[in-house]
């Protein structure tokens, strides 16, 4: 074993200076060549010796024993097939928003519907951006604690929306956009900031990937109430 392993490195526990020793002092003390305080070489069998990776990996000891066994990380990418579902889902609901919007005369009549479905449209929303915007350089969340942080994503987004609503009523606001224009931009800057922060606390990613989150979010959901023959810019559901 001294003829494999000529030298043994040392770290000082006083001054953490390094430095290589013959084989043949494993176990004695001696002073430290820079600091001169006693430290104790290590035996041959305390040793961490890095070998060629074998079949299985890993990084085995001086005897040959297995030390830190190498975990295989799996790439989990967006399969094909949750963007098929999730593609289906989006058709399905544009085609159930038109239908329901176009079947109700009194729109104001709507707004269980609307706020009922700000959450539930945002459950495959959340979802699939999270796969879209995910960090690969770590391990993706998945099954239950995947679901809770998409729940919980959801009812964020679905609070600003009534955030939203409540702030245009309050500040009584009209339809005119070119009257109220800073209102709205203001309230909007608002909530976008806020539904940044919320899908990147979250799915921990990054400001800029949760702003890109709650865009798509609001996206969608925009495009869903014009499809409704909702105003999206113009929510209130207090009338």
């Amino acid at each position: 074993m001294a003829e494999q392993q000529e030298k043994i490195r040392v770290t000082c526990p006083s001054c953490f200076k390094r430095f290589e020793v013959s084989a043949k002092f494993a176990g004695r003390e001696g002073p430290c060549p820079s600091c001169k305080k006693p430290i104790k070489i290590p035996e041959l069998s305390e040793t961490v010796v890095l070998r060629e990776k074998e079949a299985f990996g890993g990084v085995k000891s001086a005897e040959g024993k297995l030390v830190f066994k190498p975990v295989a990380r799996e790439d989990a990418k967006f399969s094909t097939t949750a963007l098929a579902v999730v593609l289906t889902a989006a058709i399905s609901a544009f085609a159930i928003a038109f239908f329901i919007g176009h079947s109700t005369e009194d729109k104001s009549s709507l707004t269980p519907i609307v706020a009922a479905g700000s959450f539930l449209i945002a459950l495959p929303l959340c979802w699939s951006g999270y796969w879209f915007l995910r960090d690969d350089e770590y391990e993706p969340y998945a099954g239950q604690e995947l679901w809770v942080r998409v729940a919980i994503c959801s009812a964020a987004y679905a609070v600003i929306w009534g955030i939203y609503a409540f702030l245009v009523g309050y500040w009584e606001l009209s339809p005119n956009l070119n009257e109220y224009l800073p209102y709205y931009v203001i309230t909007a800057v608002v909530c976008l900031i806020g539904g940044g922060f919320a899908a990147a606390g979250s799915f921990d990613i990054q400001p800029l990937s949760g702003f890109l989150h709650f865009s798509f979010y609001i996206l969608i959901t925009l495009l869903l109430r014009l499809t409704m023959g909702l105003s999206a810019y113009y929510v209130n559901w207090w009338d």
